[in-house]
């Protein structure tokens, strides 16, 4: 998620999650296929339809299309498709140090 976190920081999460958070909302999730936790980008929500090169892909009631910000090197929805909400583990909306980047994720 290189440049908006960095190795480094400590992040405040939220756990409460029962719907998949806004667009541009930076989550916490399982990642399909195994359990490594991961952090990601929501870009399109449940209903959503998304362009890839293979084709437009229809996002599920209960799917979402997450992506790394960096782009050219992120394992994200490009590689492992659309992933189901009951992946995602928590939404992460605050960093807390280091103490001079502190503030809300955006």
């Amino acid at each position: 998620m290189t440049p908006a976190i960095l190795p480094g920081d400590f992040l405040l999460l939220d756990p409460t999650i029962r719907r998949w958070p806004r667009r541009g909302t930076v989550v916490v999730l399982r990642e399909p296929g195994s359990d490594v936790l991961a952090l990601k980008r929501v870009a399109a929500r449940p209903g959503d339809h998304v362009r890839t090169p293979e084709g437009l892909v229809h996002l599920d009631d209960d799917e979402a299309w997450l992506l790394g910000d960096a782009l050219d090197r992120s394992i994200d929805s490009r590689r492992y498709g659309p992933v189901p909400l009951d992946r995602l583990v928590a939404r992460a909306w605050f960093r807390y140090w280091p103490a001079r980047r502190a503030g809300r994720l955006r």
